[in-house]
């Protein structure tokens, strides 16, 4: 069967239509191991995606290679404006567990504030939980 939209020709979807029909299960199916981390703590899909792959293809456009759909803020639905394409790498630096850490006026996650400082990761960890003032551990460089 082909439908209109082009995302599903006989049984092979595309990674567009993967993505959708993936969300709509994360947020409705409690069989779904990780149902718990969206749809059992309260993650919806706005009505007009989940009725629709249509309408959710022209609010997001087909998935970009290397990404995949991400909500900007991890509390709120899938809807337009709280989704993004984004790289597992961005995904990474967006999830619940990433400390945020806001210094003169940017916030970044622990790790890209390491990455922009040149430091290792565990460095600027180990400076935090041995009590360094945030502007001592975020504006000395690398210890010989």
């Amino acid at each position: 069967m082909y439908e209109r939209h082009g995302h599903v020709v006989g049984r092979k979807r595309s990674a567009t239509h993967t993505a959708w029909t993936n969300m709509i299960a994360r947020c409705t199916n409690p069989k779904r191991p990780d149902f718990r981390y969206y749809g059992g703590r309260g993650i919806t899909v706005c009505a007009r995606w989940r009725s629709s792959f249509a309408n959710f293809l022209a609010d997001m456009g087909a998935r970009p290679a290397g990404k995949s759909l991400d909500r900007i803020d991890n509390s709120r639905p899938y809807e337009p404006t709280n989704c993004r394409w984004a790289t597992k790498h961005e995904q990474m630096q967006n999830t619940r567990a990433t400390q945020l850490i806001t210094f003169e006026g940017k916030t970044m996650g622990l790790a890209a504030w390491a990455r922009e400082i040149g430091i290792a990761h565990s460095n600027l960890r180990g400076r935090l939980d041995r009590g360094w003032p945030l502007s001592k551990a975020l504006t000395t460089g690398a210890l010989k």
